[in-house]
């Protein structure tokens, strides 16, 4: 696989462009390498011994109507107000403010799950039926990867109600194909996933954003 050599990756490498951003939450991150292996938030200071905030919870989208927590030492806390904090409002404007955006993805672990909006309810969003086909293809081409197999459908329904969440936000100003991703496992190993799942796992991701990047061309550009 390679630009210049693959006809499927050159085609899609000067069809698209494309951003990533390993980490949004670097001080969490950092934090949870340190300190604490499983935390899951920002390291705001909330006020006595609370820190953080759950980044996915404070989007400036529907936040706070649901499948979140007003206590600064729950994992879920929302935030003080919506976009409060600067890692989600650095990424927000970035994606508000560049031309054309049509593909968003926000990958989480784990349960093995692909979903759309919305999140913030169990109503389907207007373009529900072209994101589940776009969703069935890719999961798909990870099972067809290493025979892994993920469920797909809009988050409300398919892991639990969650507002404020990235993939809503980007939906609501105009990314039709945006998805929450949560790779790897089931629950054998959760969070802490063995070394020898790192390059299957890669694999099979890389063949899901081919898929995604495909359609994405054919009906978009």
């Amino acid at each position: 696989m390679g630009y210049g050599t693959n006809d499927t990756f050159t085609k899609l490498i000067d069809g698209i462009d494309w951003t990533f951003i390993p980490i949004v939450n670097v001080d969490g991150y950092d934090y949870s390498w340190k300190t604490n292996r499983l935390w899951r938030k920002n390291r705001r200071q909330n006020g006595g011994n609370c820190y953080g905030v759950d980044n996915n919870r404070n989007w400036p989208y529907k936040w706070n109507t649901g499948g979140t927590s007003p206590d600064p030492c729950s994992d879920m806390y929302h935030g003080p107000s919506a976009g409060s904090e600067p890692e989600n409002m650095a990424l927000a404007n970035y994606v508000k403010n560049t031309p054309r955006v049509v593909g968003y993805i926000d990958f989480h672990s784990y349960s093995q799950l692909w979903m759309c909006p919305w999140g913030y309810t169990h109503t389907l969003p207007p373009d529900y039926s072209q994101q589940k086909i776009v969703m069935d293809r890719i999961v798909a081409a990870i099972r067809s990867s290493h025979g892994m197999r993920y469920v797909d459908g809009n988050i409300a329904s398919t892991i639990y109600v969650a507002s404020g969440s990235s993939v809503d936000y980007t939906y609501s100003i105009g990314v039709k194909y945006s998805y929450a991703v949560e790779l790897r496992d089931t629950g054998r190993y959760g969070f802490v996933m063995p070394p020898s799942q790192i390059k299957p796992q890669a694999e099979e991701i890389v063949a899901a954003v081919i898929v995604m990047a495909g359609e994405i061309l054919k009906k978009n550009i």
